[in-house]
């Protein structure tokens, strides 16, 4: 079969091409010809495909076996079928470059009939064959049907960088026939295919410009059910890309138009798209008011394996939005059950992108739960999973959650270097969501391992970009950072710090994070303490205590057990004056 290496990615010296090609011209036109049609097919060439594109029956054996003698060619293998090789790329190159334009065009045509002929019952082995010989001929419809098959055969497989080249690629073809009722169809096919791959790829370069191109065409066509796919895709691409306030208007107008068609996936796409605006955000409440309803009518409806056309299980989405806002807000066991539920769904379908995503979202429930080994042990299988699946989407929260893990450990060396991968696979994805987290976790790290100075970097990078992307939770806990990262106590820096916290507690009051304002009280008692304040350390860590163990952390949590430390260290034991 052909290979993978086209004649044009070969640059050939003039002389040597000149050689090759009077060798060539001393051939009988017969064997030329053979040589010629072969060098269309590939590097490799099967007989049969050679025999079904020449016609040649007898003679086409014995043409072989003289060019074998002329060593331009040799057997490559006999079985499964008669394959042979060019004995040098430069001379398929040589070769291909000898046809003129039209006769090559006729030849391309040819090999992808005779493949279709052949390999009839097993076609979806040469879709990629397909799509390139099509493509290189005149046939633009045979072209942009397999350049499509090919790029669903790739997204399917979790090809992501593959599946978009066809689909632009096949774009490109429809742009080439005339504009039709049903070329503008097939092209926004294309369009709402893409959505999956641009996603999982975290949304890279032109991303904007393609869902802008689908969301014209579908317009244009009157196709609402599209348009409200396509504008769920825009809500996931504004939400991601820093601007949660426009995801939540597109994805809000999307559930009220699906809502009106009573079109129950559209509603369970909008839903999600809904959840990920408001954790952004930070507003768990309505997570919780949304997810729950939507989980139970997919459990109700028996829908919890459908992908509805997304590329991955909703369910396994929303089951994991929901079990985070819940143990965000205090309920840990409760949101960790509905985490994990999500998990297995999404292995029972081979699910990778959700399989990564669970993992990636449990792994931030741990963490603020004060769990270092199983906020350790989730970011390893959400970062095998998703590299595995080369998805770029959610790899750097993977990252920089592993690095917290290390942190709750004590490992503050190791903790560095994969929170500092994540934040740069964060500032490469452009997300500034977790750019924003991605800093303030590094400061909690680099403030542990005694770097105040690169601590105190990060908080502020942390708190500047959560609030112009509207990262509310975000912005509560760098102000909490920052607040206790004061090298002088001075009444004045103690009051302002001080506020500073308290400012940052109160953001994460508003918004219900329970488990984060937790750990805002236990740092505010902390901070207190090194200021000498000892009453009013007190105050702030047994109400740090008290809420840890309310939310029933577990007793080796490094939360409570820090919270428990600082209170022993200011309450002498009993009996001891």
């Amino acid at each position: 079969m052909p290979s993978s290496l086209k004649p044009s990615d070969i640059q050939v010296p003039a002389t040597i091409q000149g050689i090759i090609a009077a060798r060539l011209d001393r051939l009988e036109g017969a064997l030329k010809g053979i040589m010629q049609t072969a060098s269309v097919i590939g590097r490799e060439f099967a007989f049969r495909i050679l025999q079904v594109v020449t016609s040649l029956r007898e003679d086409l054996k014995s043409s072989l076996l003289t060019l074998q003698d002329l060593e331009f060619i040799y057997e490559k293998a006999l079985f499964p079928e008669l394959e042979y090789i060019f004995k040098h790329a430069l001379t398929q190159e040589v070769a291909y470059n000898s046809l003129l334009m039209k006769r090559r065009k006729e030849i391309h045509a040819r090999v992808g009939q005779a493949i279709e002929k052949i390999y009839g019952g097993r076609l979806e082995e040469f879709y990629e064959i397909l799509a390139y010989h099509y493509s290189l001929s005149e046939n633009s419809q045979k072209a942009y049907q397999y350049l499509k098959l090919s790029g669903d055969k790739a997204a399917k497989n979790y090809a992501n960088n593959e599946a978009v080249r066809f689909y632009k690629e096949a774009i490109r073809a429809l742009d080439t026939q005339p504009e039709s009722l049903e070329n503008k169809k097939e092209k926004l096919k294309v369009y709402l295919m893409m959505r999956a791959p641009l996603l999982f790829l975290s949304h890279p370069e032109g991303s904007l410009e393609i869902l802008q191109n689908g969301e014209r065409l579908a317009q244009e066509l009157g196709d609402e059910e599209s348009l409200v796919k396509i504008h769920g895709s825009l809500s996931l691409y504004y939400a991601t890309a820093g601007n949660p306030s426009l995801g939540l208007e597109y994805a809000e107008r999307c559930f009220n138009t699906a809502e009106k068609m009573k079109d129950f996936g559209l509603m369970a796409q909008s839903a999600d798209q809904i959840c990920l605006a408001h954790f952004i955000t930070g507003d768990v409440a309505k997570i919780v008011d949304i997810g729950g309803k939507a989980i139970h009518l997919f459990e109700e409806h028996h829908l919890e394996k459908d992908f509805f056309g997304m590329g991955f299980s909703l369910y396994s989405a929303i089951c994991g939005w929901y079990g985070t806002a819940l143990g965000w807000m205090g309920r840990i066991k409760e949101g960790a059950g509905f985490i994990e539920k999500g998990f297995r769904n999404a292995c029972a379908i081979n699910d990778k992108f959700e399989m990564g995503f669970t993992q990636v979202i449990h792994s931030t429930l741990t963490l603020w739960a004060g769990d270092g080994d199983n906020t350790i042990t989730h970011a390893q299988k959400a970062i095998k999973t998703l590299e595995e699946a080369e998805i770029s989407a959610n790899l750097e929260s993977a990252w920089f959650m592993l690095g917290g893990g290390y942190y709750l450990r004590g490992e503050y060396d190791k903790a560095i270097d994969p929170a500092e991968k994540g934040l740069k696979l964060a500032k490469e994805s452009g997300l500034p969501f977790n750019v924003s987290w991605c800093y303030s976790n590094l400061a909690m790290i680099f403030r542990a391992a005694g770097d105040l100075r690169r601590a105190r970097e990060c908080a502020k990078e942390a708190l500047r970009i959560s609030q112009e992307c509207n990262s509310k939770g975000c912005e509560g806990m760098a102000r909490i950072l920052l607040g206790c990262m004061v090298e002088e106590m001075t009444p004045e820096i103690i009051e302002d710090a001080q506020h500073q916290i308290r400012h940052g507690i109160s953001i994460l009051e508003g918004l219900k994070l329970r488990l984060l304002s937790a750990v805002g009280y236990l740092h505010l008692g902390e901070f207190f303490a090194n200021a000498g304040r000892k009453e009013e350390a007190l105050e702030s860590l047994k109400k740090a205590e008290t809420m840890y163990l309310e939310m029933e952390v577990t007793p080796q949590s490094y939360w409570l057990k820090r919270t428990q430390e600082a209170l022993a260290r200011l309450e002498p034991m009993p009996g001891i004056s």
